[in-house]
């Protein structure tokens, strides 16, 4: 198909996804604490993982945001906000 286009190269062949283990994680103990190997728990976000992620996330989604904003500043002609 890419070669009807006139588009040559390097081909392209699917690699399979290779999985590594997850890292070992502490469970709760206790009587509710679920079972480490029950299917229904082991893809569940904890409150300690999102703030985690969280805060893994915040300094470039906000270099990414000031970068966006100095762009469009600079698109029409006032490259500075004016609070500064």
């Amino acid at each position: 198909m890419a070669a009807d286009a006139g588009i040559t190269g390097v081909p392209v062949r699917a690699v399979p996804v290779q999985r590594s283990d997850p890292p070992a994680r502490t469970t709760p103990a206790g009587p509710d604490a679920p079972a480490p190997g029950d299917p229904a728990t082991a893809n569940r976000v904890t409150a300690t993982d999102i703030e985690e992620l969280a805060r893994w996330l915040i300094d470039p989604v906000s270099r990414l945001i000031r970068a966006d904003l100095r762009r469009g500043r600079e698109r029409t002609g006032r490259p500075y906000d004016g609070r500064r």
